[in-house]
């Protein structure tokens, strides 16, 4: 697996929550995906009910190959019919913002993010890549908000540790 930057392959080491392991999963092998997509269907379905399943977990599935295979814009489309079916799924909205910022669309990914924080606050996944976005853009004070936001949720001590040291490799670049 290859990692465009080291704060990826970091948070890919540190974090192991349900959205960095489909994160991962796009990067890795098949059999991952599809153990890990029984488990996700199964939870999704006992949790909002069979009535929206087939409609919005078709075009999840869609828009994660889309995803594995580079096309970018492809899983916006179908990550974005998952949302219109079910509004409510956090992951449809994380996977939407790593497609988003792979083609550069930083605002975009953002607005993802902080959606999904929205829908469930307590994930503090969602606010290290939010981080991650905005340390992309150079948005240093954002970061630092969203990596602090992400600490205060996590109870991870190794996790902790990464993030705080995120924290404190930004400040000298919040002095400038």
């Amino acid at each position: 697996m290859s990692f465009p930057n080291v704060r990826e392959k970091e948070l890919c080491a540190s974090f192991d929550c349900v959205i960095l392991l489909k994160y991962l999963a796009i990067h890795t092998s098949r059999d991952v995906t599809h153990t890990f997509s029984a488990i996700l269907v199964v939870g999704l379905v006992l949790l909002t009910g069979p009535v929206w399943a087939e409609d919005y977990l078709d075009h999840f599935d869609q828009g994660e190959f889309a995803l594995r295979v580079q096309n970018w814009k492809r899983a916006v489309e179908h990550f974005t019919r998952s949302i219109e079916a079910n509004p409510r799924f956090v992951i449809a909205y994380v996977n939407r913002a790593i497609a988003n910022s792979k083609m550069g669309n930083y605002d975009k990914s953002i607005e993802d993010l902080k959606e999904a924080a929205q829908i469930n606050p307590n994930l503090p996944d969602v606010y290290g890549l939010m981080g991650l976005v905005y340390e992309i853009k150079k948005d240093y004070p954002a970061a630092v908000a969203a990596y602090q936001d992400a600490l205060a949720r996590e109870t991870r001590p190794a996790v902790r540790s990464v993030i705080e040291r995120y924290i404190k490799d930004l400040e000298p670049k919040l002095k400038k």
